[in-house]
């Protein structure tokens, strides 16, 4: 090493002379393009550090580290597939783990001689084919709004979505569910694929718009937002839920949707039955709970006192009877036009 460095400063004057007689030899004409550079004689430094970087294997061949396997991802997004793949290995385990807990509680009860089961068997849920013949309504949940939430709130949308096709699986009078909106290869379809046989749901999934399947006659918002209070169920209407997890970051969205679709919106009667103390954000299956009971034939205040959680303070409130002539709807139409829509369109 030290003999070719040595050699290489030897020959610097050769280097100088042949760039001398270059310049000699150029003609010195104005239009000329070559335009004389600067004397820099290279010094010893810059002569070991060429002949080093000569040596030195260049650094798009370096593609076997360990902290880059591909290339294209980066430490913390490395970091966060790891993690993900361990939380998908710790529920496995979790969910055996509170099958065997529940077999235990199983037998313990039976040794007991205390009632196992309250309702029925999942065996009994599946044989059994839910039938809409009394559905007077039906229940949609717009899952749009991929682009507005993390992937925390979504797995936490997934799982509320998960609870409604359980209540509504289980309910003496279920109602036809839909679930529209869902971005292919979207957050909400990568969570709900986390599911086993979720497409075996009795629900019916959709990527298009909620306007798209059903005619906007027959659709009302369900909007905290809305001036306009659900007095009551409207026979062949679609109450559209806002599948939307965000902490009240995106305030009032729902509500600006369905006035920029000119469609009519309500909100339940939160204020009209109860004394609240804390915020009336509810979740999407609490809506959906509500609406179902009292499509069942419950009233307002007992549904909402045993929906809505004890942690919220709530109490009724004394409601006046409202006479027929003053039923008002959440806006513009009635239940006779939702209604004929809905034969008309099958």
């Amino acid at each position: 090493m030290e003999e070719s460095l040595s050699n290489t400063v030897r020959d610097v004057p050769a280097i100088q002379q042949d760039t001398t007689t270059m310049e000699t030899d150029c003609p010195k004409d104005e239009q000329c393009p070559i335009v004389p550079e600067a004397d820099k004689t290279p010094t010893v430094p810059e002569v070991a550090q060429s002949q080093s970087a000569l040596e030195a294997p260049p650094e798009a061949d370096r593609s076997d580290e360990p902290d880059k396997p591909n290339g294209t991802l980066s430490k913390r997004q490395r970091k966060k597939l790891l993690k993900l793949e361990n939380w998908e290995q710790r529920k496995k385990e979790k969910r055996l783990k509170e099958k065997e807990k529940m077999k235990a509680k199983r037998l313990e009860a039976i040794q007991q001689g205390l009632p196992v089961r309250t309702g029925p068997s999942r065996k009994e849920l599946k044989r059994r084919k839910v039938s809409y013949a009394e559905a007077t309504i039906e229940v949609a949940v717009d899952l749009s709004f991929d682009q507005l939430m993390i992937d925390k709130d979504v797995a936490k949308c997934v799982k509320q979505l998960l609870r409604m096709y359980t209540l509504n699986r289980r309910s003496v009078r279920p109602v036809p569910l839909h679930f529209v909106g869902i971005e292919p290869g979207g957050a909400v379809e990568r969570h709900l694929a986390r599911n086993d046989g979720y497409r075996h749901w009795d629900v019916r999934f959709s990527s298009e718009h909620f306007l798209q399947l059903f005619k906007p006659s027959r659709v009302v918002y369900l909007t905290s937002e809305s001036e306009h209070v659900l007095e009551r169920l409207e026979e062949g209407c679609v109450y559209v839920i806002g599948g939307l997890v965000d902490h009240n970051q995106h305030k009032g969205h729902c509500y600006q949707l369905a006035q920029q679709h000119g469609i009519r919106h309500a909100r339940l009667p939160l204020a009209e039955h109860l004394v609240i103390k804390t915020r009336s954000i509810l979740t999407i299956n609490q809506v959906f709970e509500i609406l179902l009971n009292v499509h069942m034939g419950k009233e307002w205040q007992q549904t909402l006192l045993e929906v809505l959680p004890a942690r919220k303070g709530v109490t009724p409130k004394t409601v006046p009877v409202a006479t027929e002539d003053g039923a008002k709807a959440p806006e513009s139409g009635n239940a006779e036009d939702c209604q004929a829509t809905a034969e008309q369109s099958g």
